[in-house]
Formats: structure tokens, C-alpha cells, sequence
């Protein structure tokens, strides 16, 4: 068990510096309108070929259409100073793609890890990709998923223990480090891979029972190498003694998984092509050391070249907020002339949220905290009250489903594009 003593806390006099609370408006972004128009018409279509999604699905996407619309529930906060009050619309707070509620997370898991978690000490980020294959048995899998990782964390620990021991360093030597399972990749594809933020060195014990911390020299390319020659060989071992996947998964699921691993379109006219790219694209050259500290064997792709000294606090945060971030980001969403939709590609450590998300909700008259008074649910009760404020008391309608696109492309128009 590692003790450690955080400095003081970056985040400890957030509610002196916020800023005053403002509704985001959810119903007013690009995300939301899309979902809001297309949703029903995605669900017809899939209902017209037999499939159907999962429940939980289902759940997310319809608990993201209700998450920040005051219609469907509200908090009354009210600033104990000058009495102001104003109204608060419930969160989902879920985990799949709501920006809003997992930006939160974000901020919250970022401010967690570097005030009360990782020690003083330098970091290193190790990162591994996966063979297509292997993906789309993980998606489903947990089984896999846990036999993957912990296939990677031992390697790294070995490797760590291994260097360590060049060194000269015996006796018991301990490691550390926290894994994100990223589900998704930067073109929102479903890609499972791993992200580890691993202290760069090892502890040892000393005589009287306390840990003695031990940077180590940056790892070389050969080391990567040796590391992915490591993870595939002890992944090949364990998936194949893992069970197919979950039977009770919806086979529509299924096909829309296997269609985001490889990239292609699932449903609609262009069923079956490939997703349109915009900008260059190139295929690396299969090798076995592919980039300074990256290396891949058989698919299995290691990247170890990020690293955060001692006492950079907020370089680790950064780095925190980047394991942790959401999918989407609705700053990346713009839509074409032609009414697609484009995702633009989120650059290394781009920031898109405030940085003390945990603060209290501040008047915007005094700066004063506002106190919860109400919590509402009643649908008469929440009407009245948006009403006398002036404020929609209906949430956003779903468009009604579209008729499918016809082949001359009349009435529906391409509209899974």
C-alpha cells in the first residue's frame, strides 16, 4: 500500500474564482438537433430490417434527450444573500456520449487523481491498441477485456521491475498505475484499447517497512518492442480460453459493433461503404518499431513516448482529463452546406471544459453560493414555474420517422450519409 502526501489542492478555492452558473442548453446544439431529427427515423429503419437495439441503448440515448431540459425536472436554488433564485434542470449522468454530464466526470476524475491519488513522482502513459479482432470480442466481452488488461499491466510491471533490477535494486519492488478503458476512437469508432498512467520507476521497501521511491530512465525503442512481443504473446495464451460473446446480446447490436470496428456505414443507402473521410489518409508500414518508444506486433500497438515530471501537477492533469474525456465533444461537431455532418479530429491535450467543475452554483447578482430549496418533479408544478419565468414548459419534440430514401433520391433523401 503506497501512502502518499498530495500538495495543496488546486481545486481547494474553486467557489471563490467560478463563475456565475449558466444553463448549456443542451436542445441548442448540433448534437442534440441531429439526435433530436434523426432518431426516430434510425429506429423505423432498423424496425423495418428486423433488428432491434439493446435496452440499454435505448436507455442512454433517450435519458441524453432528457438530460438539461428543464421540463423534465428541475431543482429551485436560491442565494441566501439577496434571495435571488433560479432553476436548475436535472443531469443524466450517464456514461456513454452525453458531452455535458462526462465532461463533468472528466474534470471531477482529473481533479481527483492529482490531489489525492498519484504521489510526486514522474509519470509515464502507456497506451495500447488492438488487433480488429480482438476489439470486437472485447466490446461485448468483459471476460476479455480484464484478461487483456491485466495481460498489459503485467508487462509493464515486468518491464519496470526488469529495468529496475539493471540497476542493481533488490529485494521487493513495487509498482503503480490507473487504467481508462476507452471504448472509442477519434472518429467515433468503436475501438477498445487502453490507456495506463503508470510512476515512472519503482518503490522499494526499505528495512523499517517504508517505501523508497526510484525514478528509471526512459524506456528504449527495443524496450517498447519487447514490451508488445510481451502483451501478444501472453493476450494469445488467455482470449482463446475465453468464451464466445454474451448470448443475450441483440444481433442488431452485433451488426452495428462489427460495421464501427471497420468503419464502415451501417444502415441506409450506403450500407456497407466505407464512412467518408475528409482530409489525407495513409496506411503505416508494418514494423516492429513504428515511432520513437511505439512498436507493434501482430496488431498489438504500444505507445510510451508521453511522460509528466515529479511536480508538474498540471501536466498530469492534462493528461488525467485526456483518459477521461468524452467521445464528443460538441465543439468538434459542424454541419456541411450539404446538411452532413463533419467531425473535426480533437488535437493532443485540447481543453474544451472549465477547470473547476466541482464548484458550487454561484449568484449571478452577488457571488453568492445559491442553496437548494426545491426538488421537482411534478409535470403541473415544473409548468407553472417555467411559465412565470418565462421559460419553455414543453421539452423538444422528436421529429417523426422519415420515410426511407428512394433510389432516385426523392422523398427521404439520403439521410444516413
Amino acid at each position: 500500500m503506497l501512502s502518499t502526501q498530495p500538495g495543496a489542492s488546486c481545486h481547494t478555492h474553486a467557489t471563490a474564482d467560478a463563475a456565475p452558473y449558466e444553463r448549456h442548453c443542451p436542445e441548442t446544439t448540433l448534437l442534440f438537433r441531429t439526435i433530436q431529427e434523426h432518431w426516430s427515423t434510425f429506429l423505423a429503419d432498423l424496425e423495418v430490417g428486423g433488428g432491434e437495439l439493446a435496452a440499454f441503448v435505448l436507455d442512454e440515448f433517450e435519458a441524453y434527450l432528457r438530460c438539461g431540459i428543464l421540463a423534465h425536472g428541475l431543482l429551485r436554488v436560491r442565494c441566501k444573500d439577496c434571495g435571488h433564485s433560479r432553476v436548475v434542470a436535472f443531469a443524466c449522468k450517464r456514461r456513454g456520449f452525453c458531452p455535458s454530464c462526462l465532461g463533468r466526470r472528466m474534470a471531477d476524475t482529473a481533479a481527483f487523481c492529482v490531489d489525492h491519488l498519484f504521489p510526486r513522482v514522474p509519470a509515464r502513459q502507456y497506451v495500447l491498441s488492438l488487433p480488429y479482432a480482438l476489439r470486437f470480442k472485447m466490446a461485448y466481452s468483459p471476460d476479455a477485456t480484464s484478461v487483456v488488461l491485466g495481460a498489459f499491466i503485467s508487462a509493464i510491471n515486468s518491464d519496470l521491475r526488469r529495468r529496475a533490477r539493471k540497476r542493481k535494486l533488490r529485494g521487493r519492488l513495487q509498482t503503480g498505475s490507473l487504467t481508462v478503458v476507452q471504448r472509442f476512437g477519434s472518429s467515433l469508432n468503436l475501438n477498445v484499447h487502453f490507456h495506463a498512467i503508470v510512476m515512472d520507476g519503482v518503490y522499494e521497501e526499505q528495512p523499517g517497512g517504508s517505501m523508497l521511491f526510484h525514478p528509471l530512465p526512459a524506456p528504449s525503442d527495443e524496450d517498447i518492442a519487447c514490451l508488445a512481443r510481451a502483451v501478444c504473446r501472453k493476450v494469445t495464451r488467455s482470449v482463446g480460453q475465453i468464451s464466445g460473446e454474451d448470448q443475450d446480446r441483440q444481433l442488431t447490436l452485433d451488426h452495428l459493433a462489427d460495421a464501427s470496428v471497420h468503419g464502415l456505414v451501417a444502415t441506409g443507402p450506403r450500407r456497407g461503404c466505407r464512412v467518408l473521410r475528409l482530409g489525407g489518409t495513409g496506411e503505416d508500414a508494418e514494423a516492429a518499431i513504428i515511432g520513437k518508444r511505439c512498436a507493434e506486433v501482430a496488431g498489438f500497438n504500444v505507445h510510451a513516448n508521453v511522460r509528466v515530471r515529479a511536480n508538474d501537477r498540471d501536466g498530469l492533469e492534462h493528461l488525467c482529463r485526456y483518459l477521461a474525456r468524452p467521445p464528443i465533444a460538441n465543439d468538434r461537431l459542424q454541419e456541411l452546406p450539404d446538411g452532413r455532418l463533419a467531425l473535426r479530429f480533437k488535437q493532443a491535450w485540447r481543453d474544451d471544459y472549465a477547470s473547476h467543475c466541482t464548484s458550487d452554483i454561484t449568484c449571478p447578482r452577488c457571488q453568492s453560493p445559491l442553496r437548494l430549496i426545491a426538488l421537482i418533479k411534478i409535470t403541473d408544478t415544473i409548468t407553472k414555474i417555467l411559465a412565470a419565468m418565462g421559460l419553455p414548459t414543453s421539452p423538444p419534440k422528436l421529429y417523426p420517422a422519415r420515410p426511407p430514401p428512394s433510389a432516385s433520391g426523392g422523398e427521404g433523401g439520403d439521410w444516413l450519409n
